[in-house]
């Protein structure tokens, strides 16, 4: 591998958490659209955005790339699309930095699920940074409980739990190009939001500055993000990738408190600190084994 696409695909890694950390405080610029209308236009525009990538770059064979990944892709995009869901829902109730620090946990929820659905075993710094993860999320729920965002805590644990069970899914799908599991998230994610918003909700209709703001998250915020991402695989070992991910959970309550002057809860700081020393060591680790 030549030392430049390295570099090249390095810069494309550091550059993803960059975009994926703007959700919270875009969230946080609305000015009346409800977690429904997010994530209606959110994961539509997302949807067209991948459903473009796809047809640019597999031009008349889009169509085969989506009949092999097949059922697989399908279940994949609900879970994950699910896991979206979750995560503006909880962008409500909880802080920025809560719900995105509570979310990177999803890695090691995989790592449990992987355990126990496709018989993976779980090396001892694994088991480290679980413990470590689980301490983490304790403490920051637990500062949650007497702050009042509870429940925004618990529906972030839920999107974990979801992202987990995808992860999972795509071992199982790691033959075949499953970006169109991208393409199902986002569509099944628009369609359970405009369902509840169209009956439980205010509707669909929001400024079109909102419109604007939740457009921008599905196109630059995940579909971006996700593809520069995805390129970078290419060349960025998987651990590295690991690392550069964490990027997200850095940025995002920087981002808030400079733009939105949201500043996190000490438990936050605490948790989320034992929480990243985690996913530090299960890279480290997963790069040395490499």
């Amino acid at each position: 591998m030549a030392l430049s696409q390295l570099r090249w695909g390095r810069l494309l890694a550091l550059a993803s958490p960059v975009f994926w950390s703007t959700t919270g405080v875009a969230v946080r610029l609305l000015e009346d659209a409800d977690e429904w209308q997010t994530n209606f236009y959110r994961s539509a525009s997302l949807a067209l955005f991948v459903l473009l990538v796809l047809v640019v770059r597999n031009r008349c064979g889009t169509w085969q790339v989506v009949c092999r990944a097949g059922p697989t892709a399908i279940l994949a995009g609900a879970l994950v699309g699910a896991s979206m869901f979750c995560n503006i829902v909880a962008l409500t109730y909880t802080s920025v930095a809560n719900a995105t620090m509570l979310m990177a946990s999803g890695p090691l929820v995989a790592v449990l699920l992987g355990r126990a659905f496709l018989s993976e075993p779980i090396s001892r710094t694994t088991w480290i940074a679980i413990v470590l993860v689980g301490i983490g999320i304790a403490i920051m729920v637990g500062g949650g409980i007497r702050g009042g965002s509870f429940v925004g805590d618990a529906i972030a644990l839920v999107g974990v739990a979801f992202f987990g069970s995808y992860a999972v899914v795509l071992r199982r799908g790691a033959d075949v190009d499953m970006t169109p599991a991208v393409f199902y998230a986002g569509a099944f994610s628009a369609t359970a939001a405009a369902v509840v918003a169209c009956t439980v909700g205010r509707g669909l209709v929001t400024t079109l500055h909102d419109t604007a703001i939740c457009v921008g998250l599905g196109v630059f915020q995940l579909g971006i993000g996700s593809v520069l991402f995805a390129m970078a695989s290419r060349s960025v070992p998987a651990a590295e990738l690991t690392l550069f991910a964490l990027g997200e959970p850095v940025l995002a309550p920087l981002w808030a408190w400079l733009v939105v002057a949201e500043v996190p809860a000490t438990e936050t700081f605490v948790g989320g600190a034992l929480m990243v020393l985690a996913l530090v060591m299960l890279a480290r680790s997963s790069r040395g084994a490499s």
